[in-house]
């Protein structure tokens, strides 16, 4: 299981910020670094989110939010860190269809594309997949006089995982811009907020 991730770090993002509050109490300052990290993080989260379907990968918001996790800021330990973790997402879950021909298309990247000899079907167990043969294995075959097809094996695919999205470069320079333009601001607002 791969993962990829963003770290969140007070040393590296709001140095400037912290070196304009010298004469606010160590303890209100850290409180409100850790506010802050964590808050970024979190805005951080829904902007991957939304970055990922920005680039064209269909997938629902709440699916690539399910595999971004943060570990969150606390005293002493002053970063927060996105990270998404997952495996390859079926590739059903890129609005798989198929047409009365039995085509079967997904979309991503910006338009619907066909996925050659693919077929979608419901296994036994209720997950729905697209799949394709093995081989050439969809033969005939003839048991206690009747006539069925058999076609195994087949294997299920998938599409890219999100953690591999996640480490693109455009959106973790989105996400890094996201930190610099956000962290210092939501600084100055909590220790506003700590010290009234």
């Amino acid at each position: 299981m791969g993962f990829e991730m963003l770290r969140i770090d007070v040393k590296t993002d709001v140095s400037r910020a912290l070196e304009k509050l010298q004469g606010v109490k160590a303890a209100v300052k850290e409180k409100a670094v850790v506010r802050a990290l964590n808050e970024v993080a979190d805005q951080a989260k829904v902007r991957a989110a939304r970055e990922i379907r920005a680039q064209g990968y269909n997938l629902k918001a709440a699916t690539i939010k399910k595999a971004i996790t943060i570990t969150r800021a606390k005293p002493g330990v002053l970063v927060a860190v996105v990270r998404a973790v997952g495996r390859p997402v079926p590739l059903i879950q890129f609005d798989g269809r198929q047409d009365r021909k039995g085509r079967v298309t997904v979309k991503v990247k910006g338009g619907r594309k066909i996925v050659k000899d693919a077929f979608i079907a419901t296994m036994p167990t209720g997950h729905r997949g697209i799949y394709v043969r093995q081989g050439d294995t969809h033969k005939k075959v003839r048991r206690n006089d009747r006539v069925r097809w058999y076609g195994l094996p087949i294997h299920e695919l998938y599409g890219p995982s999100i953690p591999a999205v996640f480490g693109n470069q455009v959106i973790q320079e989105a996400l890094e811009a996201l930190v610099r333009e956000k962290l210092p601001r939501i600084l100055q607002h909590e220790i506003a907020f700590l010290t009234r």
